[in-house]
């Protein structure tokens, strides 16, 4: 009795032993493996285990192994392909895009201008009444807009100024706009909304590629509908406006120096020295 004892010890031991070197509950092959050979080892010799039931056995153990080898292989497989997504979205950086979503973002500069992320809109029914609200990541409301008399089917640009209702300026951050629409049989409308801003970065989390962009929000990179060049904004150099200055001051000295004649002649003697 003692020895059957002894038996039950030293199996339950070693079936704990081989768990303890599991991630989690799940068995492995292993386990399976070490489940088998102590049913063997501890058979009623009476009664052995039927050849036919061995097999079937064998051959889960045999399927078990393959899935999961299969299901390792895959994970690579994931790996591997996010990773790729990860270097061909690079070449986003510095781009223009849309992305599908409502996260825009406010940035102040160190020269004190404001740049806050494009977001458009467009319904899918005539709106008779609606609010639009920008709220902030604690889910404050910040700033609301009528919605009223919005027709469908046209696209239409929230460019905010980044103050809130009350005039003041909102912190710089992440904000969310959402819509609340309803037409003229109080039935709400559903919209179509994308966001455009210039990708700064790349973020995997968790095997989803995000985009990094310049208003500090983060989009998915699946949801990107179309990117682009940056717009180019002409920006005056002060450079160059003192140029154009000092070149206005030479002209005066031309002009003066063209003698008793009036301002025009004196511009057009002095270009006809040159």
């Amino acid at each position: 009795m003692s020895s059957i004892s002894q038996a039950l010890t030293q199996t339950n031991n070693e079936f704990n032993q081989a768990l303890s070197k599991q991630k989690g509950s799940t068995l492995d092959k292993d386990s399976f493996m070490l489940l088998l050979v102590t049913q063997f080892k501890y058979q009623d010799p009476l009664n052995p285990m039927d050849d036919k039931e061995f097999i079937a056995q064998m051959a889960q153990f045999s399927s078990l192994e393959q899935m999961m080898n299969l299901n390792t292989s895959m994970e690579s497989v994931v790996e591997a392909t996010n990773n790729q997504q990860m270097i061909n979205a690079t070449s986003y950086i510095g781009k223009q895009v849309t992305v599908s979503g409502n996260n825009i973002g406010k940035v102040t500069d160190a020269d004190g201008k404001t740049t806050v992320s494009a977001f458009r809109y467009a319904f899918g029914d005539n709106v008779v009444k609606g609010t639009l609200s920008v709220k902030d990541a604690s889910g404050n409301t910040v700033y609301t807009e009528d919605l009223a008399g919005k027709q469908a089917g046209t696209t239409f640009e929230f460019a905010w100024n980044g103050l809130t209702g009350a005039g003041t300026p909102a912190p710089d951050g992440v904000y969310i706009v959402s819509l609340s629409a309803f037409n003229s049989a109080g039935e709400a409308v559903l919209s179509d909304q994308v966001v455009d801003a210039t990708v700064t970065g790349l973020v995997n989390q968790d095997g989803t590629i995000y985009l990094g962009m310049d208003g500090g929000q983060l989009l998915e990179l699946a949801k990107v509908r179309q990117v682009s060049t940056p717009k180019v904004v002409a920006s005056t150099d002060k450079e160059e406006d003192d140029k154009v200055e000092t070149g206005g001051e030479d002209n005066s000295s031309g002009a003066d120096s063209g003698g008793d004649g009036d301002t025009g002649e004196g511009s057009t003697e002095g270009s006809g020295n040159a």
